[in-house]
């Protein structure tokens, strides 16, 4: 999901030709308070214009500030935004009262009643300790997202994987339990220019559990899609190790050794969600559409 600031036309424009599965539309913090109504403005024409124009699910990050929060909410459903990403979400009486405000605004401009889909972006102490209850408060939700910049702001610590990868992994596996997407690095997200150093985070954050990741530059996006959306040599290599155990299984053996490792059916079906996933993403992408989390 490729952060835009919606305050900028000139990035708005392009925004559909980065490769990113989802756009999202920011009005907090890439936009300057003196420019937030500006931004509120653009969504009208930009959210449209780029689900025509990227074929891909654009959202929009809101304020969660009572001051600002009412008027984005209106915005973006009024646009036709395809979901929220919703930041400083601590409780889970936050989502609920979130869930019937958008509700209330769906039937106001004729949307279907639950079908605006939100992230809710985790990041703060509090929301870390309340990940699965808030994962678990609303039908709405459809991924939880860690936000590693601001967790590190309200703690005083370091965007770095040691520091990083307990909270992070608290969240993907709060997500997973509650059947959301996991999201987010358990490091800086501000890292554009050196990409090995990116893609050494990203496949960290994969290794703990998270399945995919914002980004806040377009040269962050080909080291996201290669990390978690696969390889096709890492597809080749999990169709051939299903090959071999599918074959043991039908001649009458539950495991088998295979390349030096035994292979039984919890790995068996890590490798076919994999391949579920790959394809899945393939098949998307060849239709020119992204992947709505």
């Amino acid at each position: 999901m490729l952060f835009v600031p919606a305050d900028t036309e000139r990035f708005l424009a392009k925004a559909g030709q980065r490769g990113a599965d989802a756009l999202i539309l920011d009005l907090e913090d890439a936009v300057a308070r003196q420019s937030k109504e500006a931004a509120r403005q653009n969504l009208a024409t930009f959210v449209p214009l780029l689900q025509a124009s990227a074929g891909v699910p654009v959202y929009v990050r809101v304020n969660n500030e009572p001051e600002l929060l009412a008027a984005d909410l209106e915005a973006a459903i009024a646009a036709g935004a395809d979901g929220l990403l919703m930041p400083k979400l601590d409780s889970a009486a936050q989502v609920v009262q979130l869930d019937a405000d958008m509700l209330r605004l769906e039937r106001q401009y004729q949307r279907a009643p639950g079908s605006i889909r939100v992230v809710a972006l985790l990041e703060s102490p509090l929301a870390i300790c309340n990940a699965l209850p808030i994962a678990q408060s609303s039908s709405r939700l459809s991924a939880l997202l860690f936000g590693t910049e601001d967790f590190g702001a309200a703690t005083g610590l370091e965007s770095t994987p040691e520091s990083m990868s307990v909270p992070a992994q608290i969240v993907a596996l709060a997500a997973s339990a509650a059947g959301l997407h996991p999201m987010g690095l358990p490091g800086t997200v501000a890292e554009f220019k050196d990409a090995d150093a990116y893609r050494a985070v990203a496949m960290k954050a994969r290794r703990i559990g998270m399945r995919g990741s914002i980004c806040i530059h377009p040269a962050q996006v080909p080291v996201i899609n290669e990390v978690f959306g696969g390889t096709a040599e890492e597809a080749e290599r999990a169709r051939r190790l299903l090959a071999v155990f599918d074959a043991s299984v039908a001649a009458g053996r539950g495991a088998i050794a295979y390349e030096g490792k035994m292979i039984d059916e919890p790995i068996a079906i890590r490798a076919r969600r994999f391949l579920q996933r790959y394809d899945a993403l393939q098949l998307r992408r060849s239709r020119g559409k992204g992947v709505t989390p």
